[in-house]
């Protein structure tokens, strides 16, 4: 049930409670379910400010904020959220101390621009995230309206460990539901070679690679069975700066580009740190 932490109507936020916490790596990777306020609206990709009451005496006033992208869609009757817990930090180790109906505070607003509405329709739809930047990208997955605009989706996420690669049931699952090669799901491990239960589509490329390596090498459009091409291929990028940043200048110097004012383009960015 949604409870409003005050009967100020001027509040910013809604206080909420956790249903759920799934945890995919002990200690490190978890997801959590809350309830929702019917009236906080989002788009797949956008993100919420999440709110804790962290220390002190003073238990019914979020004084932490961080921003967490909405996994779940937009017509669940839940939020979602995919976090990793950093061990020295504030807000993520209290996040994940939470049991079901402890609170959570959600600001009323939700924001962000890495949504499709950046791109016009085309053939393919690029995903390319790291970590827990795969987050924006399963709320659209989840849409229908993707499924209708672009022919084909890519989703490559990359991680150190095959442990990390969260949501891969549902992710395979998808391959099931759109097959002939409609969705493609591409794991790649930094650090160990991904098995071939991850997904039917890597075939025999599955070594260890970073996705910038793979960019510039060309291997990535190897592992994947598509072409990157600034005619027909739309592309997202999310994840740690450092391979946004890379990828970014790889994928500028073939010819992709972010939008601006009016005009419509096929590359957009967000560093999820």
């Amino acid at each position: 049930m949604t409870e409003v932490t005050a009967p100020n109507a001027q509040l910013k936020y809604t206080r909420q409670s956790l249903i759920a916490k799934t945890v995919w790596e002990s200690e490190k990777l978890f997801s959590v379910r809350i309830t929702r306020d019917p009236a906080f609206e989002f788009i797949p990709g956008q993100f919420a400010r999440l709110g804790l009451a962290v220390g002190g005496v003073d238990h019914k006033t979020p004084n932490q904020w961080r921003a967490y992208s909405m996994v779940s869609h937009p017509t669940q009757q839940e939020l979602e959220f995919f976090s990793v817990c950093v061990p020295d930090g504030v807000f993520s180790p209290a996040l994940a101390r939470l049991t079901p109906g402890d609170s959570i505070w959600v600001d009323k607003t939700s924001f962000g621009f890495l949504t499709l509405e950046r791109f016009l329709d085309g053939d393919d739809l690029w995903l390319i995230a790291t970590g827990t930047g795969l987050s924006a990208y399963l709320s659209m997955l989840r849409d229908p309206a993707t499924w209708t605009r672009f022919k084909r989706v890519i989703l490559v996420h990359g991680v150190r460990l095959n442990n990390e690669l969260a949501y891969s049931e549902e992710l395979q699952n998808l391959m099931h539901q759109y097959s002939g090669g409609q969705f493609v799901y591409l794991p790649v491990t930094s650090q160990e070679e991904v098995p071939a239960s991850c997904s039917p589509s890597i075939g025999l490329l599955r070594s260890p690679a970073r996705i910038t390596t793979l960019l510039s090498s060309g291997e990535l459009e190897q592992r994947t069975g598509v072409a990157l091409d600034p005619l027909h291929s739309r592309i997202m990028l999310c994840g740690n700066p450092a391979m946004v940043t890379e990828m970014r200048a790889q994928l500028s110097a073939r010819g992709f580009a972010t939008g601006r004012r009016g005009v419509h383009g096929n590359l957009a960015v967000e560093n999820y740190w």
